[in-house]
């Protein structure tokens, strides 16, 4: 697959399997109290940050157009998770991201100059599920990686175009209409971060973390030829709360 200002899949998916399989042997060879089982085994908890989405375009075929593409958003999620040992975890949850972009196209029709631009405000639900390997007594270490899916939800479009047939600009400030044969609403990727957490009472936890949402899942469906591939990598900072049943 063609590298498009983003590492490949493959690299990706190597790094993750790589640091699943690593980071295990180096936990096993710790203290022996990280064999422990836990004492509760169940949480839940809810988290909320802010993201800064690069939206990764190959830009062979449209070297008029410039897209601005870090661009911030909002997270906000709830989380489910399972620890059989002290240092192991599974969880998965309901995050809603923001994945946004700005674009500018500038081209000539005609001897003259147009200048449009479009901001896109895109809301995605994404579901994770991962693997988290912690380290620490009072105040705990966390890696963790995985896969989530998700789904385009909402987006909205708001900048100016230009209308040939009345040779004149337009505002637009519009919710996106969805096209069952353009838009790709489903999303596929891999999911890694690191966070520290401790606990402000007996039962609830408290912690932040800052991890990465790496799709590879274009954006558009296949319906023309030479189309641009695009897609989103959301880099997030999250804090949030945990209450262990």
């Amino acid at each position: 697959m063609r590298m498009i200002n983003r590492l490949p899949i493959s690299i990706v998916r190597g790094l993750l399997l790589g640091w699943l399989a690593a980071v295990p042997a180096v936990l096993a060879a710790q203290e022996e109290n990280l064999a422990e089982p836990r004492t509760r085994h169940f949480s839940i908890g809810i988290t909320a940050g802010i993201d800064r989405n690069y939206h990764s375009v190959d830009m062979v075929y449209m070297s008029d157009m410039k897209f601005d593409k870090f661009r911030t958003g909002s997270v906000y999620g709830f989380r489910i998770g399972y620890a059989p040992l002290k240092w192991l975890s599974i969880n998965t949850g309901a995050v809603l991201i923001q994945k946004n972009y700005h674009m500018d196209h500038v081209f000539e029709y005609y001897n003259l100059r147009y200048s449009l631009n479009t901001t896109m405000t895109n809301d995605y639900v994404n579901v994770p599920l991962e693997l988290k390997l912690s380290v620490g007594r009072v105040v705990q270490i966390h890696a963790f990686g995985g896969v989530f899916g998700g789904y385009w939800l909402r987006g909205h479009r708001k900048g100016n175009t230009y209308s040939f047939s009345n040779e004149r600009y337009f505002d637009v400030d519009e919710d996106w209409e969805f096209n069952d044969k353009r838009d790709n609403r489903i999303e596929k990727g891999f999911t890694w971060g690191a966070g520290l957490s401790g606990k402000i009472i007996d039962r609830i936890e408290v912690g932040a973390e800052i991890r990465w949402y790496y799709s590879i899942t274009d954006i558009q469906k296949p319906y023309m030829q030479n189309l641009n591939p695009r897609y989103n990598t959301a880099f997030a900072i999250q804090g949030g709360l945990s209450y262990w049943l």
